[in-house]
């Protein structure tokens, strides 16, 4: 899988820079007029209980450039059957009543506002702590393999939270999930996991790795994007989708707008466009599913380089664009064999008989010639 992707980075780029670039002369595009507080007000519940009611904003971004109008959310779910008929796994800090970190719910949020139709599980795999969370991969493995013990058809799986350590069976519980047809996703990294003094590419340091048909999903920004947000690179990411300015819900289930560039969000993105693909084609395979993301991503490499992977995720036209068929190969054609040469039986006769004429005749005319000279000599004897 990831081979092909690799092709397909060669001619993609960085589509959330140009899908917001392109709109800069553009008259100033209306703001959403819903009002809703940043998802990260309502950030972690530790105590317990409801917290004050936070401030609300209109969008962070104008409607015309936000991440749903890059990706084409809108035009696609009206082509699309919304989810239906597919599952999703969010495999994250939970989104229950009981959840204490808001990544959970924010991932669940977006998933439900892209894909409304599809049907959410949750799978916590975060240790919330009031200084640091960290994710535990000894959990993540028992959740994924209680997700492979059922019929993974019409699964995907979505790992917003990578772990910054391997456990044993992390590896092989994927490859099961995999190999039954499930669609896994992952985010190419987490902020809040992985710091930025890690090496420049963190690739080897976000797990589960090991899968070359993992779906690992980077972030990408547009011109109103906060720039205080990075983004650590990672080689094995196959594509990107945009966060800042999104619209999903709070950890206590209220409407906000996402107010960070994150891998995380991403990848529950990603995860909701595969659904709308794979619901509106429930006959093709986890393989199809995920090819026809990678072959209809938008604009070309950017400043993220090899860390962008086939681009930025549109929805619509992965639902819409026709298929690049593959040129067929002319049929080989028998060659005739060659004409026999005609034998003439009678040209050695031919051929000797002109000779002969040509001598005779060569004969005669030197006799002719030689006639009155011979008659000469004899009259005068």
């Amino acid at each position: 899988m990831r081979v092909r992707v690799t092709l397909l980075r060669r001619g993609v780029a960085l589509a959330a820079v140009v899908g917001g670039l392109t709109l800069l002369g553009s008259p100033g595009p209306a703001y959403a007029a819903e009002e809703r507080p940043l998802c990260k007000a309502y950030e972690k519940n530790t105590g317990g209980g409801a917290p004050q009611k936070a401030d609300t904003q209109t969008a962070l971004v104008p409607e015309r450039v936000a991440p749903f109008a890059i990706m084409r959310i809108a035009e696609a779910q009206k082509v699309s059957k919304q989810g239906q008929g597919i599952r999703i796994a969010v495999v994250d800090s939970g989104y229950s009543r009981s959840a204490q970190d808001y990544h959970g719910t924010v991932a669940a949020g977006l998933i439900s506002q892209i894909a409304p139709k599809a049907a959410l599980s949750d799978h916590p795999v975060l240790k919330v702590g009031q200084e640091k969370s960290t994710v535990d991969a000894k959990r993540m493995v028992a959740e994924l393999n209680s997700l492979a013990k059922g019929n993974a058809k019409g699964l995907i799986v979505d790992i917003g939270l990578p772990a910054t350590q391997s456990a044993p069976g992390l590896d092989t519980a994927v490859d099961t999930l995999i190999k039954k047809g499930a669609v896994v996703v992952m985010a190419a990294d987490w902020s809040g996991i992985i710091t930025d003094t890690d090496s420049r590419d963190i690739a080897t340091k976000a797990f589960p790795n090991a899968n070359d048909s993992v779906v690992t999903v980077s972030a990408s920004g547009t011109w109103a994007s906060d720039p205080d947000f990075t983004v650590l690179p990672n080689s094995n990411a196959d594509v990107a989708a945009p966060t800042y300015g999104a619209p999903s819900k709070t950890l206590f289930g209220q409407p906000c707008w996402v107010d960070s560039i994150s891998t995380s969000f991403a990848s529950a993105e990603v995860s909701a466009v595969l659904a709308l693909i794979w619901s509106t084609n429930p006959g093709w395979s986890a393989s199809q599913v995920i090819d026809r993301l990678y072959s209809t991503t938008s604009g070309v490499e950017g400043q993220g380089g090899r860390y962008w992977g086939a681009g930025v995720v549109n929805a619509y036209d992965a639902l819409t664009r026709p298929a690049v068929e593959e040129a067929a190969e002319p049929p080989e054609v028998e060659q005739a064999p060659m004409a026999r040469e005609k034998v003439d039986p009678l040209a050695a006769v031919r051929e000797n008989a002109i000779w002969w004429g040509i001598g005779g005749g060569g004969a005669l005319g030197l006799g002719l010639v030689l006639r009155p000279l011979f008659s000469r000599r004899k009259g005068s004897m």
